[in-house]
């Protein structure tokens, strides 16, 4: 049986967003018409809209549902950019979603470093805000991941929102990976990104909460849908399945980090020239990122591969370019991957067992010996 370790880049189906999504595909009704079948799918959508709110501790009438959570983070970027945000930080831990929107749209940026254990710089924040000229800038503008997709580092967004909001700017946190995996603080951001598939949702749908007095602009132009700041017609089930599996989520992800730890235990007594990336700052659960310097991450990806174990050599829409990862590039970390890194992220369906055989399996491919305690 094959091991899926790679639940960063997608989590398979919750049961329950299957079930949902299979009652959804039963209607026929579009959900802006009036008469009663429109009327059910408009239902499923106000259910789901709740569910997910709930889930990211924000009111529910904020939410957009959106096609993903690149698109969310776009529309974000968008909408502060028509808005007069003249010039954008971007933390380097943030994924591409954002900050390549505003480098494709003309609008100038900056990047906000990370220190080495991938946690984005406050004090180079703090300067920079204190040097923000508005008259040139315009309204700051601060885009920050709540956690990192490769290395799980979450970074500090209660520092970076008490500073943004003490400059009268706005925050966009792009929190595709934290959902579910950790309590989202309560810290008054004017955007959040999530989407469905990171929390065993189906893939092609997201949502984008925007506080009443964000700006908005909508990306998508046409029927109005969304209250005019999304058009197109909804994708019923598969905002069904957003809603199930975001009541589903809560607290299921506790048990990852005994088997994430479990995991870079084995390792290290294995591998004397093991990194791990940003294990000591704190990290999502579910997530290692490490590197050994003596093997590429891809031929490692790949024998895990033929053993039918399911790894990534980080985010999941660049895994299949042969290079640095962004983030080890960010954090000044080359040496310590000099031919790539691995990341391992572990899931609801994630097991004792299954650990036990990667193990097993790591210390064939690397010709190690297993360590009696983390024997299957």
């Amino acid at each position: 049986m094959s091991l899926y370790f790679d639940h960063n880049a997608t989590t398979p189906l919750r049961p329950e967003a299957r079930s949902a999504m299979l009652d959804a595909l039963e209607l026929t009704g579009n959900a802006s018409a009036q008469h009663s079948a429109g009327r059910a799918s408009r239902k499923i959508i106000s259910s789901a809209r709740e569910a997910v709110g709930m889930a990211m501790g924000v009111c529910a009438q904020d939410i957009v549902f959106t096609g993903c959570g690149t698109e969310a983070v776009n529309q974000a970027v968008f909408s502060a950019w028509t808005a007069g945000c003249r010039n954008m930080l971007f933390s380097a831990a943030d994924h591409p979603a954002s900050f390549n929107a505003a480098q494709i749209w003309g609008c100038p940026h900056e990047i906000i470093p990370v220190t080495r254990d991938g946690v984005t710089d406050i004090d180079w924040l703090a300067a920079r805000i204190d040097r923000w000229d508005a008259d040139k800038d315009g309204r700051l503008f601060v885009s920050a991941a709540a956690a990192n997709s490769e290395t799980g580092v979450i970074q500090p967004l209660e520092q970076i929102a008490d500073m943004v909001q003490a400059a009268g700017g706005l925050l966009l946190v792009d929190a595709v990976q934290a959902l579910g995996k950790i309590a989202l603080p309560a810290i008054g951001a004017d955007y959040i990104a999530v989407s469905a598939h990171k929390i065993g949702g189906p893939q092609g749908v997201g949502a984008l909460y925007m506080a009443p007095d964000a700006p908005s602009q909508a990306l998508l132009c046409g029927g109005g849908q969304e209250r005019r700041k999304r058009s197109g017609t909804h994708n019923v089930a598969g905002i069904a399945g957003f809603g199930a599996a975001a009541k589903s989520c809560a607290d299921s992800l506790a048990h990852t980090a005994i088997l994430r730890d479990k995991i870079e235990s084995g390792l290290s007594a294995m591998e004397t020239g093991l990194t791990i990336f940003g294990d000591r700052a704190e990290r999502l659960p579910n997530t290692s990122f490490f590197a050994v310097k003596d093997k590429a991450g891809t031929s490692l990806m790949m024998a895990l591969d033929l053993a039918d174990i399911c790894v990534s050599t980080g985010t999941a829409c660049s895994s299949g370019k042969v290079g640095e990862s962004r983030a080890v590039t960010a954090m000044g970390r080359q040496d310590d991957a000099p031919k790539g890194a691995l990341r391992v992220s572990l899931g609801y369906t994630s097991t004792a067992d299954e650990v036990d055989k990667f193990l097993n399996v790591w210390a064939k491919i690397r010709n190690k010996t297993l360590p009696n305690r983390t024997a299957a």
